[in-house]
C-alpha cells in the first residue's frame, strides 16, 4: 500500500492520477474528498490518531505536505508514526537548495527532515525540484493589465521545472521505491533562464512586450506582509533568489533519468497555459 499525503495539492492530486492503475494507493486528506477513484483516508499531520488509521498497513509513502513553520515536527510526528506502523520506504519531496545554513526557513526545514531520513530506518528517496514554472501563472495578471513581472530573482538564471514532470516523476518511483533507495534526486526544467528571458517568453506568447522589473528583497517582503502574508513566508519568498548556488542552478538530468525523456521546457510550459495569460484570470501581489 502507497500513502499519498499532501492528496490534494498540485503534486500530490497529480501523482494519484498517475497511479491511478495501482490497485494499492490511499490518499491522506484533511477532510472527506473523492479523488480518482483511490482509497482516501482522513487525517491531519497534528491528529496522531488519524494518522495511525491511515498508515495501517502502508509499506510506502509519499511525504510531503503544506510549508509551514511546525513542518520539522510535523513531518517528523509523521515518520515516527510510520516506523511504529511497519512502513519500510519514504519518498519526500524535498527541494534544490535544502541546507543547514539556507537564508530560507524552508530549506532548512527540508534539510532537517532529510536528515532524520538519513539516520532512520527507512529506505529513502529525495526528490528535489527547482523552482516551479506554475508560480508564473500567478503573473497573469500583471501581465495581461501591466505588460510587467516583478520579483526579487535579480538577474541570475534558474532551471524552472514544470510540477506536471515532478509528479510524473514521483508517480515513476512510487512504482518502484525499492529501485530508487538512497537515490536524491534533482529535479529541474532543461535549460536555466533569468527572469528577462522568461519575460520575453512570456511575451512572444502574448504577442506584446512584456518586461521584468527587478524588486528588491526589501520591497517585495514589504509588499507581501501588506498583502497578509505571514511575516515568515514573505521572508522567504524576498529571499528565495539566495537559497541557490551556481551549481544548484545547473539544468540537472534527475527528470531525464526518471522518465526517459527530456524535462519540459518554458515554452512549452507556456503555451500550454496560453489561455492563462492571454485572459488576465490570474491576479496577485507578487
Amino acid at each position: 500500500m502507497i500513502l499519498i499525503t499532501a492528496a490534494t495539492g498540485q503534486i500530490g492530486r497529480a501523482i494519484i492520477d498517475h497511479l491511478g492503475d495501482e490497485p494499492s494507493v490511499r490518499a491522506l486528506v484533511r477532510k472527506p474528498t473523492k479523488l480518482g477513484g483511490v482509497e482516501t483516508a482522513v487525517g491531519d499531520f497534528n491528529h496522531p490518531d488519524s494518522l495511525r488509521s491511515a498508515l495501517n498497513g502502508v509499506d510506502t509513502l509519499f511525504l510531503a505536505g503544506r510549508d509551514n513553520p511546525d513542518q520539522v515536527e510535523q513531518h517528523t510526528r509523521v515518520l515516527d508514526l510510520a516506523r511504529d506502523a511497519g512502513v519500510r520506504r519514504v519518498v519526500k519531496l524535498s527541494a534544490i537548495g535544502a541546507r543547514a545554513d539556507s537564508p530560507v526557513a524552508l530549506m532548512r526545514w527540508h534539510y532537517a527532515i532529510e536528515e532524520r531520513l538519513r539516520t532512520s530506518e527507512f529506505e529513502w528517496t529525495f526528490l528535489r525540484p527547482h523552482l516551479f514554472m506554475q508560480n508564473l501563472l500567478r503573473l497573469a495578471g500583471d501581465v495581461a493589465e501591466k505588460g510587467v513581472i516583478a520579483a526579487p530573482m535579480g538577474t541570475r538564471a534558474f532551471p524552472l521545472v514544470d510540477t506536471r514532470d515532478v509528479s510524473q516523476a514521483a508517480a515513476v518511483v512510487l512504482r518502484d521505491p525499492a529501485s530508487h533507495a538512497g537515490q536524491a534526486y534533482a529535479l529541474t526544467g532543461p535549460q536555466a533562464l533569468n527572469y528577462h528571458e522568461v519575460a520575453a517568453a512570456i511575451g512572444q506568447l502574448v504577442g506584446k512586450d512584456v518586461t521584468y522589473r527587478t524588486r528588491s528583497p526589501q520591497e517585495f517582503r514589504g509588499s507581501l506582509v501588506d498583502a497578509g502574508i505571514p511575516e515568515w513566508r514573505a521572508e522567504d519568498l524576498a529571499d528565495i533568489s539566495a537559497a541557490y548556488t551556481d551549481d544548484d542552478n545547473e539544468p540537472a538530468d534527475g527528470l531525464h533519468a526518471l522518465l526517459g525523456r527530456p524535462a519540459t521546457s518554458l515554452k512549452r510550459f507556456l503555451a500550454d497555459h496560453r489561455d492563462r495569460y492571454e485572459s488576465g484570470l490570474s491576479r496577485s501581489h507578487l
